[in-house]
């Protein structure tokens, strides 16, 4: 597939991946909406931090953000996820637009993933089901790269400020956006919920 010419035609083959059959609750399985995951990896681009650079995506489920990376400029991508089938599906995507000799999928815990990357681009569970489960994504994305783009609930930017700066990162740009929660678990009582959430720049300085 060609590389898109801009963020929107992006968003249009990201909204063409296919999505998780059994989301499992217990991992916050809440794949990241192609607009939102569109517009993180656009703010990458211009940034200067995508084009040739190894992308890894932790917690990967479906693979929209490895996927998007490689197609908008990345040399390669790497997406983790500890659920076999999630990164059974992101394979399928990814050689549904044409990205495999690009992009690989592996199952494993996050914590125990240690090759380096230039930048992270992820979308950690939210700290619903388990408080602070996102903080063990953000433990190992600053530790592997540079970079990291890093989807929260909104309001906590400056704790993870704080807590990026103890590990040698600064938090460089906040960006807020609607994230809508689709009915897919059983204790969802509306169809769709838009919670606030906001994308993270961090830089490791140290």
């Amino acid at each position: 597939m060609e590389r898109p010419r801009d963020k929107k035609e992006l968003e249009i083959v990201l909204q063409g991946l296919k999505d998780l059959e059994n989301p499992k609750p217990e991992l916050e399985q809440h794949s990241t909406p192609p607009d939102l995951a569109s517009s993180l990896i656009h703010l990458a681009y211009l940034m200067g931090d995508l084009e040739g650079s190894r992308v890894a995506d932790l917690g990967c489920g479906n693979g929209i953000l490895a996927i998007g990376s490689v197609l908008y400029g990345a040399s390669h991508a790497i997406g983790v996820d500890i659920d076999p089938e999630a990164v059974k599906v992101a394979k399928e995507n990814a050689e549904a637009v044409g990205v495999s000799d690009r992009t690989e999928f592996v199952v494993m815990d996050v914590s125990n993933f240690e090759e380096r990357v230039d930048v992270v681009m992820q979308n950690p569970p939210f700290g619903v089901v388990r408080r602070h489960a996102d903080l063990k994504f953000l433990d190992k994305a600053l530790q592997i790269s540079r970079v990291v783009y890093s989807i929260h609930m909104a309001g906590n930017s400056r704790f993870l400020a704080e807590y990026a700066s103890k590990r040698g990162a600064r938090l460089t740009h906040v960006e807020r956006w609607p994230f809508p929660l689709r009915r897919i678990f059983h204790y969802h009582r509306r169809r769709v919920v838009n919670i606030p959430v906001e994308m993270l720049r961090f830089e490791v300085i140290s």
